[in-house]
């Protein structure tokens, strides 16, 4: 504890935020009234509806990476822990998207939950299509499948995550064909195929680009357009060339509790926020503390 926060000072907190609580009107809550009560929020971004959303939020989740209490007294002003503005600035990213109380709560604490060291999935990061620094000391294993419109959508944001610390992030992709998609496993062969020619990207780029367009005859253009065999590619297809290592990598998924696509892991830290560019920088950058510190948070 700091040495100007006092115990007693901590046993106030409690109290004036109750106070001030009862003094708010509901269902808002003014920017002025906010930053009395949480002093160290900026929440001039939200409106007073989402401001008081943030309150009720902020005193019923726990500050998980620094001072052990709720995120609501982590915000007192005599409190010092650095995280609390951090994960502050995580809650009100997720009521920016709309996302209900109740879920933003579970989603902050299987977050926070994921880093210790017994709640990570052993994957192998290795033996995959990889973007970016190959020493890069985040590694996003991305389980996805070709004909999933959610993993389409994921591309852009991924790359723009590799692009925006590319000293510290690489994506490793992998395949997750379901059951139900009928293409998705030819497709991932066709992309399999490539990897193996040096063209993973590019196909990657068009298979996702034309999920509705996966028959023999599209992949077969598609082969071409990256420089490729087509009819090469079918015959190895088919052949079953590409089957064990697709099958190795879904099992490697499933096993490690992926049921739907796509599904990241980073450090095999199971990702459990929204797939957008925002969360992925936050998460990215998060796990570089922790790895950075041989799992722990950055002292105050």
């Amino acid at each position: 504890m700091p040495a100007h926060v006092t115990v007693a000072n901590l046993m106030h907190i409690p109290l004036l935020i109750a106070v001030l609580l009862a003094q708010t009107p509901a269902p808002g809550l003014s920017e002025d009234r906010a930053r009395q009560i949480l002093p160290r929020a900026d929440l001039h971004s939200l409106t007073d509806e989402q401001r008081a959303r943030f309150l009720e939020v902020a005193g019923d989740t726990f500050g998980y990476a620094g001072c052990n209490e709720t995120l609501a007294r982590c915000l007192a002003a005599p409190v010092a822990d650095k995280h609390a503005p951090r994960m502050a600035e995580l809650v009100k990213a997720l009521i920016l998207e709309g996302i209900s109380n109740a879920t933003i709560l579970d989603l902050v604490e299987r977050y926070y939950a994921g880093f210790p060291t017994e709640k990570r999935q052993r994957l192998a990061d290795q033996e995959c299509p990889q973007l970016g620094d190959p020493k890069a000391p985040v590694a996003v294993v991305e389980f996805s499948d070709y004909q999933c419109p959610h993993c389409a959508s994921a591309q852009k944001p991924l790359r723009d995550l590799v692009r925006a610390l590319p000293a510290k992030v690489r994506l490793c992709s992998k395949y997750f064909p379901l059951p139900g998609h009928a293409r998705a496993k030819v497709a991932a062969a066709a992309a399999e195929y490539a990897r193996q020619s040096g063209r993973f990207w590019p196909m990657n780029d068009l298979l996702f680009a034309h999920q509705e367009e996966l028959g023999d005859a599209e992949l077969k253009e598609y082969a071409k357009e990256v420089g490729l065999d087509g009819t090469t590619m079918l015959k190895q297809i088919y052949a079953g060339r590409f089957d064990g290592l697709i099958e190795r990598q879904t099992k490697e998924g499933a096993d490690a509790g992926v049921r739907a696509t796509p599904t990241l892991f980073l450090n095999g830290r199971h990702f459990t926020l929204p797939v957008k560019y925002e969360f992925l920088v936050f998460a990215a950058q998060d796990e570089d503390e922790w790895q950075r510190n041989g799992g722990g948070w950055d002292k105050n």
